[in-house]
């Protein structure tokens, strides 16, 4: 169910493009806020104690409307809410729409908009230094809309993908948070993305040159100088950026077709789709050995 409930909501959210409308987080931030207000000279309120009553009571509500979704429809309702809570969680829009309207921007004024909407600013003026900043966007924002989502639903559930969602409106966004609470947030979705931008990176490495995205992960971590469960993502980004700028994307008979200004935009959107590729083989094969149900 774990792989049917994942393409159904990929195709719905991708020719359904109204349902992101209801990708609204309003009610989490009305939560937080009166939580905070209530409840802040609770001792621990404002530290871990806080931080984890934030996250449950969400969550405990959603385990109730699975229950009520299991014993009125069964296996049905078990599916129903599945998917329900997967259209929910991805985005806040699909990467590829975001791509898409600065590939095919009608003109210049609007190619310059869709690419500050995506970076969250302003592009970099030198070339080079817009082309990295364009990969890693595309491999940061596809991990965190869609392959974060995925790989938590698939080991977790529905409680898995809505808390990894909770985790990334929180911490990113301007809710009132005390800085303790703020830190547990953002040091919880690192703990999440960790996992999820390994297995990214290793699907990146089936799909195109795998000695040169094992390189381009090694050398990002001796030279950070770090261990492997230290720091942040960037191993992603570093590979990313190495297979598309070096010119291997370039050099599996498909990728070279891609070219033009936006060839670099349009190679590391395909890379993200081929390793999503891999991810739902992956995750089929361990469906059929019932490994996932």
């Amino acid at each position: 169910m774990t792989i049917i409930s994942i393409l159904i909501a990929f195709a719905l959210c991708h020719f359904v493009r109204e349902l992101g409308r209801v990708r609204q987080h309003g009610w989490l931030d009305s939560w937080v806020g009166f939580a905070n207000r209530n409840f802040s000279e609770l001792p621990g309120w404002q530290g871990f104690g806080g931080f984890l009553v934030l996250i449950l009571v969400p969550l405990l509500g959603l385990v109730l409307v699975y229950k009520v979704f299991d014993q009125t429809l069964g296996v049905a309702g078990e599916f129903l809410i599945a998917l329900l809570v997967l259209v929910y969680t991805f985005g806040p829009r699909d990467i590829d729409t975001d791509v898409a309207a600065i590939v095919n921007a009608e003109d210049e004024e609007a190619g310059e908009e869709a690419v500050r909407e995506l970076l969250g600013g302003n592009p970099p003026e030198d070339e080079d230094a817009f082309k990295s900043a364009m990969i890693d966007a595309i491999f940061s924002e596809s991990l965190r809309r869609w392959f974060g989502i995925i790989f938590w639903f698939a080991v977790l559930g529905i409680i898995g993908a809505m808390l990894y969602r909770m985790v990334d409106w929180l911490q990113g966004r301007d809710v009132e948070l005390s800085d303790r609470q703020r830190l547990a947030f953002r040091r919880m979705q690192q703990v999440m993305d960790w996992p999820a931008a390994q297995l990214m990176t290793l699907a990146l490495a089936i799909a195109t040159d795998f000695d040169s995205v094992f390189g381009a992960w090694k050398q990002y971590h001796d030279e950070q100088g770090h261990g492997l469960f230290e720091g942040n993502n960037g191993f992603l980004l570093a590979s990313a950026r190495c297979i598309v700028l070096t010119g291997h994307a370039a050099r599996d008979g498909y990728a070279d077709q891609l070219d033009g200004p936006m060839a670099s935009i349009k190679q590391a959107m395909d890379l993200v789709w081929r390793a999503l590729g891999v991810w739902l083989t992956v995750l089929a094969l361990l469906l059929l050995i019932d490994v996932i149900s």
